[in-house]
């Protein structure tokens, strides 16, 4: 059969054949939103608009491909597009493939005649390119419908159960590396109904993929659909055999929200389809971080009656994707990733455990902006959030949600919970984002030539990244709770984490510069039940290592500002003009510690040390770095001014209490929990809080 009667029979059968799958499902049924009956915003405050390759669409619904390539197709392509044009959302085409075969079909893919203004996404089969396509095939296929960007759609158990499948699928992991490569578009891989695993999610970002559509199962079964095809009995049996085969779609989500982690990917925009049927299954994907949402059996069902359906049919599918924004007081898109707005059924009946004393409430923000530059397949949306709700086990998999949109909120919007997080939800985000941090801090403090091998491993050593022989292994390192609290606060003001990483960073290795000073000059011998790096490297080695560390906070801070090789801005969104503000508050928290440590200092030679003082000198001894990570992580999350400075003062205030309960712990802690001598405060005449009282 040729390849446009195959479309046709697809058509023919999706409306015609009950092709659902009957007991896989796509997991999203298992997710409830948390219903507010406070949301403290207006219905019409709801903005779901988001920005995707330089086009803002007014909800981040997609069209998805389905069709082309005969007249019937071709009429049905055209309502989809007139009313993709008129409501402002993107679509893709079906595959291309009988239209660069035969040139008398390409009419039926000119979607741009009526959607002049829309997002498009040509569209071919990848396995084509082991059968003779190149990237000029691809490039054909962009022009014929003046596309915004390539699909290169995976179907390898289709092809395998179609009588004129094609089944050569060896060896097309490179010729889809060339093509991402070479094309001038942006290339996407998507999955048709059995969805992305981790490894080839894996496989794909090596690749250079711009965006993967996962397309997972729950929704149309093409097993089911190629039974309904099939020739023979023997044939109609096997595609049977697997009508309930592939990943769900949430599963295929997770999967490839946790590759693009591990590959350190943040901008890397995920495409949820297969099986969505609802703009509330469109809010639950959001929530679960999908960046857009692609749609096709409802679509394709209205085009079947005219475009005038189909505009209809998207305009009950925002609005009930905004009423359900509206009900989760979600003012914006990133704010349904929030912790606490989406939850697993198991979580539903949980109440709220207490909260690590570490981690405190978090902060009420309102309308953050960014300025940042796109790469060439940048999403952004309104204020992104990364945890995808307040759960005791993460978000849809073994790993907790990333974040994937970048971008602004409308004036006044609140991008943070004003609830107690979860202690499971803070430590779903540490699993996370510690692992990246560290990552992050290893690239920085990377040792740049053999010579200087020995210099870096006692900066290891602190970092608790090797033992006393300097041989590797996870030892003594701190809690991070500074970067860590950077990077909520990038999220808390709906921005990625990730693009704070650098900023996390510099203030973990700036914090663990003082702490090398500061065990010289109290001449504390122990620190994290481990030696200091004076006690066995003696203090002129310890100083110069300390130095080092100082000088490599500000080179970490400075990646921020570093440019992908897609001209896409890698740690930090807002390019060079953010990173200089953070640079010239970050230099004040170095100011502030030097002056409350010679504050520490001096204060052992006098008795009349007021409290008033005491908070002084915390303030710069402490508070400031607390203060200043959660500033710096509001700052590259695209806060406003006062967003941030609210937020600066949010880790001041914590910053002090912090030294309050660390000077008890230096007279009354157990130096098997706090790593620390006791009592060495009481004899190096330190003025802490319980002193000043009891004098």
């Amino acid at each position: 059969m040729s390849t446009a009667g195959r479309k046709d029979d697809h058509i023919r059968i999706n409306l015609e054949e009950d092709v659902e799958f009957r007991q896989l499902t796509t997991g999203l049924e298992r997710y409830h939103f948390i219903h507010q009956a406070l949301p403290e915003i207006d219905l019409s405050s709801v903005d779901p608009t988001v920005l995707l390759v330089g086009k803002r669409i007014v909800a981040p619904i997609l069209v998805s491909s389905m069709t082309g390539g005969t007249s019937q197709a071709g009429l049905f392509n055209r309502r989809l597009a007139e009313a993709v044009q008129a409501k402002g959302l993107a679509m893709g085409v079906g595959s291309q493939r009988a239209a660069l075969e035969n040139s008398d079909a390409q009419a039926s893919f000119s979607v741009r005649t009526y959607a002049p203004d829309a997002l498009v996404f040509a569209n071919l089969g990848a396995v084509q390119l082991n059968y003779g396509y190149t990237v000029d095939q691809c490039r054909r296929a962009v022009e014929m419908v003046e596309a915004d960007a390539l699909i290169l759609h995976l179907n390898p158990l289709q092809e395998v159960l179609q009588p004129e499948g094609d089944n050569l699928w060896g060896g097309l992991l490179s010729r889809i590396e060339q093509v991402c490569t070479q094309l001038e578009v942006p290339v996407i891989a998507k999955e048709v109904g059995w969805g992305i695993s981790s490894l080839s999610a894996r496989q794909l970002i090596g690749a250079g993929i711009s965006a993967i559509d996962v397309a997972g199962a729950g929704g149309t079964s093409w097993s089911e659909v190629e039974k309904h095809r099939a020739p023979t009995g023997r044939q109609r049996r096997l595609a049977a055999a697997f009508r309930e085969w592939g990943i769900p779609t949430v599963a295929s989500l997770a999967y490839v929200r946790d590759a693009r982690n591990e590959a350190q990917r943040p901008d890397l925009p995920i495409f949820a389809s297969g099986g969505m049927r609802s703009g509330q299954d469109v809010a639950k994907a959001l929530a679960l971080g999908a960046d857009l949402v692609g749609l096709a059996a409802p679509f394709l069902r209205r085009a079947v009656e005219s475009s005038a359906a189909v505009e209809e049919e998207i305009d009950i599918l925002v609005e009930e994707l905004q009423i359900a924004m509206f009900a989760t007081g979600s003012r914006n898109v990133g704010a349904l990733r929030r912790p606490g707005v989406l939850v697993h059924e198991t979580d539903l009946a949980v109440a709220s455990s207490p909260f690590d004393p570490l981690f405190p409430l978090a902060v009420e923000t309102g309308n953050s902006k960014t300025d940042g530059k796109e790469g060439p397949f940048h999403v952004t949306g309104d204020a992104g959030a990364a945890v995808g709700g307040r759960v005791t086990k993460p978000v849809g998999s073994a790993a907790a949600t990333d974040l994937q949109l970048h971008g602004a909120t409308e004036p006044g919007s609140h991008a943070a919970s004003s609830t107690v997080p979860e202690k499971d939800a803070l430590g779903a985000f540490a699993s996370l984002w510690l692992p990246r941090l560290e990552d992050e801090m290893r690239s920085v403090l990377a040792t740049p030539h053999p010579v200087h091998a020995n210099h870096y491993a006692m900066m290891h050593y602190h970092m608790g990244w090797v033992d006393e022989s300097l041989r590797p292994g996870a030892l003594g390192a701190g809690k991070r709770i500074r970067p860590l609290l950077c990077l909520m606060a990038s999220e808390a003001v709906g921005g990625n984490p990730a693009e704070a990483l650098p900023a996390a960073a510099a203030v973990e290795i700036l914090h663990n510069f003082s702490l090398v000073h500061d065990d010289i000059e109290d001449g504390d011998e122990t620190r994290r039940h481990r030696p200091t790096l004076w006690a066995l490297w003696g203090v002129p080695q310890a100083i110069n290592v300390g130095d080092g560390m100082f000088a490599l906070a500000f080179a970490a801070l400075l990646r921020a500002a570093e440019t992908g090789s897609d001209g896409g801005l890698t740690a930090a969104a807002g390019g060079n003009g953010r990173a200089l503000s953070a640079l010239d508050r970050f230099s004040r928290i170095c100011i502030d510690l030097t002056e409350g440590q010679h504050l520490d200092l001096s204060f052992e030679e006098r008795e009349d040390v007021s409290v008033a003082e005491y908070l002084h000198m915390i303030a710069g001894k402490t508070a400031a770095l607390i203060a200043g990570a959660t500033a710096l992580g509001a700052l590259f999350g695209g806060a406003e001014s006062h967003e941030t400075e609210r937020l600066h003062q949010f880790g001041y205030n914590m910053g002090l209490a912090f030294q309050i309960q660390d000077d008890i712990l230096g007279i009354w802690g157990d130096p098997e929990v706090t790593g620390k001598p006791a009592g060495n405060d009481i004899l190096r005449r330190k003025k802490s809080l319980p002193l000043l009282y009891g004098l």
